[in-house]
């Protein structure tokens, strides 16, 4: 009787989590897919001149914060997330975000991840870069990154905004946004998107851009099934008072 108490325990423990992936699985939910795009007039970019490391990286190189396609007039690199009530998402392993340094740049320039999920930085240059990310007065990492160093992970503690810069080179830039949640998305070269599991009903859509700020939009997503939706991105909003 004393192997009893384990057995029911271990049952019980079984039927619980099947009844969870059951509920997860029959819970209605709906997708929004769609394209930010931008009306206003396409940059070439602003060329800076290359103070070090010139042999490599360049003499001088160009900064693109806005970068539209030209054939859709998508937007590359917004962030697309959901606020609201949502269908719990299956318990899965997370993949580190990888951040690179990479030709004198970081890649991606955007990044969006969940709170607790790995930052993983590396350096693929031939040359040494420092890597500096931060959110307000409060360093996350500083961390110098030689050619050919093994990388460096950290998870995100805090939700909100950490801004990256290499401190070698300071025309490098980017920016990494976590969340308490995963319905977000980053738009791509296209400024196409896409976020699933999402309740039935009305939601607030909120749009990010590190240049251009932030505006939202309701939407509503259906009983199963996608909403599509195609956002044009005003161009007198500031990301930097959000």
């Amino acid at each position: 009787m004393r192997y009893m108490k384990p057995i029911l325990l271990t049952v019980t423990l079984c039927l619980m989590l099947g009844q969870s992936a059951l509920l997860r699985a029959e819970s209605p939910a709906g997708t929004l897919v769609g394209r930010i795009t931008y009306a206003g007039p396409i940059e070439s970019g602003q060329v800076v001149a290359v103070t070090r490391d010139s042999s490599f990286c360049g003499a001088t190189t160009a900064i693109h914060t806005v970068t539209v396609n030209a054939k859709t007039r998508g937007l590359q690199g917004a962030v697309v997330s959901i606020d609201g009530d949502t269908v719990p998402m299956a318990d899965s392993p997370r993949r580190p975000l990888v951040l690179t340094n990479t030709h004198c740049a970081f890649s991606p320039r955007i990044v969006a991840g969940e709170v607790g999920q790995q930052l993983e930085i590396r350096n693929d240059d031939p040359v040494m870069h420092n890597t500096h990310i931060s959110m307000g007065p409060r360093t996350f990492v500083n961390v110098a990154m030689i050619p050919a160093s093994r990388p460096v992970e950290k998870p995100l503690k805090q939700p909100g905004i950490y801004l990256v810069k290499c401190d070698a080179h300071k025309f490098m830039r980017a920016t990494v946004l976590a969340f308490t949640h995963p319905f977000f998305s980053v738009t791509d070269d296209t400024g196409a998107f896409q976020i699933a599991q999402l309740t039935p009903g009305e939601h607030v859509v909120r749009v990010w851009h590190d240049t251009l700020g932030t505006f939202q939009q309701r939407v509503t997503i259906p009983t199963r099934g996608e909403a599509t939706i195609t956002i044009e991105y005003p161009a007198h909003v500031d990301a930097n008072k959000k």
